[in-house]
């Protein structure tokens, strides 16, 4: 595309230009050589930028917004929606009785409710009946959110609430990556507002046992580019297009592809989520992702990796006039857990990382580890099983492992 040039640059380059090869020497405002150069500069000043415009529409390097999406639709690639985060399983989000008080639902209701009063919420659909015991019912739509409200969801079906946990599907009230949440973080609920409720309200609470993390904003005109190169390359090999698949999944970091893993026209992912633990509902995604783009025949296999739980207990000795010590350990295992928890499938915990992680905390001067361990990890009942105690030097996982810890199984005091 040849240099825009502007209404100043032609007027004035063909004002010298007539001034140096004709006899044309009156350029006031009133004259006619004046209004016809006038006339051209515009004009031309139009063409290029018509011309410019036209050029950048159909240059992915230079289009933006509709012009980009058309370029997309011709190779076939459309920018990608915001997505709500959800998750449609029912393993994940449940509604629980509070355990404090060990009871069941017909339990907590004949604690608050009198005969009449039960009679009205069954009649009204608000309870039910499972045998001679009552049960409660919580409504599709109901309003979940983490602890200060910020971050809401609505269940996606009715739930009966009798003697155990009553899992249901959630999906965010707005789209976006901000809107998903790591483990436990969907701890509140609106049953407060349903007069009906309000007197059992408090004891009806609710958790995630898995991150949300599939939400995500609309493509940036920068990533819709990205994509739209990597289109033709993808195209040249079934790894390369399952990879791409599985990455535009909200929620994935990475994934380890394993070929003919399960036989010839098999291939095993193992995915890398963002979040520290996969979810069922993130698994699901990224196989109805890939399988989208397999060929007839062709088997896509997805799996976590495999969880290895990381235990660390520590002492740190503090700065003489520290004030708050328990702050400075709370610091330390923080930052231990995000360091262990960012590692890829197959990393490496390195121990001195892992000691400078601790010393590098204002008020720290010694870290001193008391054990060291590694074990599997349940994601289901969230526990750590067949710990290994290892030495305090570096620990490299398996191909297939990650490695995992939270606030249980790091710990530590101040001295």
């Amino acid at each position: 595309m040849p240099t825009r040039r502007n209404y100043s640059s032609i007027y004035f380059d063909g004002k010298t230009r007539l001034q140096s090869y004709t006899p044309v020497n009156n350029f006031n405002a009133q004259g006619v050589t004046k209004g016809y150069l006038d006339i051209i500069a515009i004009e031309m000043e139009r063409l290029y930028d018509m011309g410019d415009y036209i050029y950048r529409s159909t240059d992915p390097t230079r289009s933006v917004g509709t012009d980009l999406d058309n370029i997309g639709f011709l190779v076939g690639e459309n920018r990608d929606d915001a997505v709500y985060p959800a998750d449609y399983t029912t393993t994940n989000f449940y509604f629980y009785i509070d355990q404090k008080l060990n009871w069941s639902a017909n339990q907590l209701l004949n604690q608050f409710y009198n005969a009449t009063e039960l009679a009205s919420l069954l009649a009204n659909g608000w309870i039910g009946t499972n045998g001679s015991r009552y049960t409660i019912l919580i409504p599709k739509g109901t309003v979940v959110s983490n602890s200060d409200g910020t971050i809401s969801y609505l269940t996606l079906d009715n739930v009966v609430l009798d003697t155990g946990s009553a899992y249901v599907g959630v999906i965010a009230t707005t789209t976006g990556s901000r809107y998903n949440v790591d483990t436990n973080v969907l701890i509140s609920n609106a049953l407060y507002q349903v007069p009906e409720l309000r007197k059992i309200a408090t004891y009806i609470k609710n958790t995630n046992s898995f991150p949300i993390s599939n939400g995500a904003y609309q493509l940036t005109d920068d990533q819709f580019r990205y994509k739209i190169a990597t289109k033709s390359a993808a195209l040249q090999g079934n790894e390369l297009a399952v990879r791409r698949a599985a990455l535009a999944v909200p929620g994935i970091r990475d994934i380890l592809y394993e070929k003919n893993k399960f036989g010839s026209g098999t291939a095993h992912i193992i995915v890398d989520a963002v979040s520290p633990l996969a979810s069922e509902g993130l698994i699901a995604a990224v196989k109805q992702a890939t399988q989208a783009i397999t060929a007839y025949g062709d088997m896509i296999f997805v799996d976590r990796p495999v969880y290895r739980g990381i235990e660390i207990n520590y002492n740190i000795v503090t700065a003489p006039g520290t004030t708050d010590p328990l702050s400075l350990v709370n610091q330390v295992q923080a930052n231990i857990i995000q360091y262990i928890n960012n590692l890829p499938i197959g990393g490496q915990i390195i121990w001195n990382q892992v000691i400078d992680i601790a010393m590098n905390i204002a008020g720290v001067v010694d870290f001193v580890p008391n054990y060291f361990k590694i074990g599997q990890y349940n994601i289901i009942n969230k526990i750590n099983t067949q710990q290994i105690v290892l030495r305090f030097r570096n620990q490299q996982a398996e191909y297939t492992e990650k490695f995992y810890t939270d606030t249980g199984l790091v710990c530590g005091c101040a001295t």
